[in-house]
């Protein structure tokens, strides 16, 4: 079981939104919500499921991506249905062997390959969740660093009035000319009043090299690359460092990137539907899934492309 809250009924979706923050860790901040929900709806992007018409495909889906697996049962009044479920009892090999489901509307044991069936995303029993809080932590760690740095882009000023009356002058000054305001007038004798020399500078910079600090522009370019190093870990075919001159090796060598997870959970799904469409025929669930910038149909036979068949200028 991954641990985490599976936003499918009111429960599940209360504690999905009201995260709280682990020590020394960045997770509860609104970037970090924001990039989770965004990176987790791309992630499922890539996959279009064939389900019977009665079947919930946002239950199907959520369960299936966040807990890793979902079983298929038969019950008396629903007949065949997708339920989030758990194991007890194990095999030869260490593999579950009953699956149980316990909701208020559903009560179920049975065994699995006999009378249910279980559709897994991944080999290890685990969803995703840990690969879309691994990237956004990042993400929403560089937005605030982003933010800092914009902040950081301003040219300041230090102004040192004699009184209030001076003080409130000059800000009316600055706002106006901030605001673009191409000419801006004072009264001499105003100033004169108010202690202001028109001899001297009222306003003090402060001195800071802005173009030498900049650094907004290599934020924005580490945050392309953790978004495409995350691509790459869903199977979408990513751009990624921006080249002069790129072999095509290189090119090769990072769609097999892209395809090294996808590939595994093409397989784990085609296995999952395999069984359930042996034990449920009637059912004849398929699926259709993206990455390496190709699409692939349930049943597909996927080539292997082996990391020895990459052409040597990539190596």
């Amino acid at each position: 079981m991954s641990g985490y809250a599976i936003p499918v009924d009111y429960e599940g979706l209360n504690l999905y939104n009201s995260m709280r923050s682990v020590a020394g860790k960045v997770q509860n901040d609104i970037n970090t919500q924001y990039y989770m929900r965004s990176l987790y709806q791309r992630a499922i992007s890539g996959v279009t499921f064939k389900l019977p018409k009665d079947w919930n495909v946002r239950y199907f889906r959520n369960v299936l991506y966040f807990d890793g697996f979902i079983g298929i049962i038969k019950t008396p009044k629903y007949g065949i249905v997708p339920q989030m479920c758990g194991f007890t009892g194990y095999g030869l090999y260490r593999q579950p062997v009953t699956m149980l489901v316990n909701q208020p509307l559903v009560q179920f044991e049975g065994t699995i390959g006999e009378n249910c069936e279980l559709v897994m995303l991944t080999p290890d029993y685990r969803g995703i969740w840990d690969i879309i809080e691994h990237y956004a932590v990042r993400l929403s760690t560089a937005i605030a660093s982003l933010d800092v740095s914009l902040i950081n882009s301003r040219i300041p000023f230090v102004a040192l009035p004699k009184n209030k009356s001076a003080a409130h002058t000059l800000r009316t000054v600055y706002e106006k000319i901030s605001a673009g305001e191409p000419f801006v007038d004072l009264d001499r004798a105003v100033l004169k009043s108010e202690g202001i020399n028109k001899d001297v500078d009222p306003i003090w910079t402060f001195s800071q090299n802005v173009k030498e600090n900049y650094i907004t522009d290599k934020i924005l370019d580490d945050m392309d690359t953790i978004l495409d190093q995350f691509d790459r870990e869903i199977g979408i075919a990513a751009i990624g460092e921006k080249k002069e001159r790129r072999v095509t090796g290189e090119i090769e060598l990072e769609s097999l990137d892209a395809c090294a997870r996808s590939r595994t959970w093409f397989e784990c799904l085609t296995e999952s539907f395999d069984n359930v469409n042996r034990l449920f025929p009637e059912l004849n669930l398929s699926f259709r899934m993206n990455f390496g910038g190709e699409s692939h149909e349930y049943g597909e036979k996927i080539d292997a492309n082996r990391r020895d068949d990459v052409p040597q200028d990539a190596i």
